[in-house]
C-alpha cells in the first residue's frame, strides 16, 4: 500500500471514528447536581425549587441539591456560581433583582448576562397596588380619581432602593400621570412599607399577593402591575385592564428562574434544558405545589428566557438611571 493510501485510508477511518462516535458526555451527571440559590431556605420559593429539584432527579438519576447562598440581594449567589466549573454541576438560580437591576445599579459587579445560559425560566411574581384596608379606592381606576383629587404628591412605598417592585411601581405612577414621592424601605415588599399603610405614612404601596395571608383584613390589593391577569389571584384586575399598562409585558414581574455556566458542553445543556422542561411542564409539579406557590410557576423555554434578559435589561435602565440621577 503506498503511503498516500495509506494516509487515505488512516484519515477515512478517522473522520468515522468521529461521526459514530458517543457523544463526550454521554454519560453525564454521574455525579449530584447543585443549584445556588439566592434566597433563604425557609422562602416558598426555595421550597418551591426544592421539589423541582427532586423531581429532575428522577429525570437525570443524580440528586439535585439546593444550596441557599443568600446576600445583598441575590449577587452574592451569582457572583458564587461564576467561580463554579462550566461543567453543568453547577447551576444558579438567576432572578431579575441579581442579575439585571442590581448591574444597572452596580456596574462593578463581577459578573453579567454573557456569563450564563438559560436553562429554564421558573418563576414569575406579579407585584400589586395595594393599600389600607379602609383607603376609599377599591381598584386601580378609583385609585387614581382619588388621587387626582388630592392636589397633593403622594406617599409611594418602593419596597427597596434597588428593587424591581420599585422600577415597576414607579413606571405606573409615571404611565398614570400621578406625582408622587417614593419612599424605599430596606425590608422588602412586606416589611415596613405595609406599616407605613397601616399608619398612614404611606399612601400607597408596591407589595405582592401572598401578603395578603399575613395580614388579613388590614391592607387590601387594588390590582396588579401587569399588563394581563395572574393565576395567582384571577379576580385582581390587571392595571392595563384599568386603563393604565405598564407595557412591560412578562418583564413586569419578579421573575427567576435557571442557568448554567457560558462554556457549559452544548449536550449537557440540552440534557439540563430538557430535564427541567420537562419537570416544570409536567401534572406531578402542579399536583406537588399548590396555592401562591404553584401559582407563581411559570415556565419559560430557554430561548425566550435567554432573550429577557436583556430586554428586561433595556426596559429598567432608564428608570435606573433616573434614579440615580435625583439621588433617591
Amino acid at each position: 500500500m503506498t503511503r498516500m493510501l495509506k494516509t487515505v485510508t488512516l484519515g477515512i477511518a478517522a473522520s468515522m471514528a468521529v461521526l459514530f462516535a458517543a457523544p463526550a458526555f454521554a454519560d453525564w451527571p454521574d455525579r449530584p447536581i447543585t443549584i445556588i440559590y439566592p434566597w433563604p431556605a425557609a422562602d416558598p420559593t426555595s421550597v418551591a425549587m426544592r421539589t423541582i429539584g427532586e423531581l429532575v432527579s428522577d429525570e437525570l438519576g443524580q440528586p439535585v441539591v439546593i444550596n441557599n447562598v443568600t446576600g445583598a440581594g441575590g449577587t452574592v449567589a451569582l457572583a458564587t456560581a461564576i467561580s463554579a466549573e462550566a461543567d453543568g454541576y453547577t447551576l444558579v438560580s438567576n432572578w431579575v433583582a441579581a442579575q439585571v437591576s442590581a448591574r444597572l445599579f452596580n456596574p462593578d459587579l463581577p459578573y453579567s448576562n454573557d456569563d450564563f445560559v438559560a436553562v429554564a425560566g421558573v418563576f414569575a411574581i406579579p407585584f400589586t397596588l395595594t393599600v389600607a384596608a379602609n383607603h376609599p379606592a377599591n381598584d386601580i381606576a378609583e385609585f387614581i380619581e382619588w388621587a387626582e383629587a388630592q392636589g397633593r404628591t403622594l406617599n409611594f412605598g418602593v419596597c427597596a432602593p434597588q428593587s424591581v417592585p420599585r422600577l415597576i411601581g414607579e413606571q405606573f405612577m409615571t404611565v398614570a400621570d400621578i406625582p408622587y414621592n417614593p419612599i424605599p424601605f430596606s425590608g422588602g415588599c412586606g416589611g415596613d412599607n405595609v406599616t407605613g399603610l397601616l399608619n398612614g405614612t404611606l399612601d400607597a404601596s408596591v407589595a405582592v399577593v401572598p401578603l395578603i395571608n399575613a395580614f388579613g383584613g388590614q391592607i387590601k390589593h387594588l390590582g396588579l402591575l401587569t399588563d394581563e391577569r395572574h393565576p395567582i389571584d384571577p379576580d385582581l384586575p390587571s392595571a392595563a385592564e384599568m386603563g393604565y399598562p405598564v407595557g412591560w409585558g412578562g418583564n413586569a414581574f419578579g421573575w427567576g428562574g435557571l442557568a448554567a455556566l457560558s462554556g457549559t458542553p452544548d449536550d449537557v445543556v440540552m440534557r439540563l434544558q430538557d430535564a427541567f422542561g420537562a419537570v416544570l411542564t409536567g401534572d406531578a409539579l402542579a399536583s406537588e405545589l399548590e396555592g401562591n406557590v404553584g401559582a407563581m410557576i411559570s415556565y419559560i423555554p430557554p430561548g425566550d428566557f435567554q432573550e429577557m434578559w436583556a430586554e428586561s435589561e433595556i426596559l429598567l435602565a432608564p428608570h435606573v438611571q433616573s434614579i440615580l440621577g435625583s439621588g433617591n
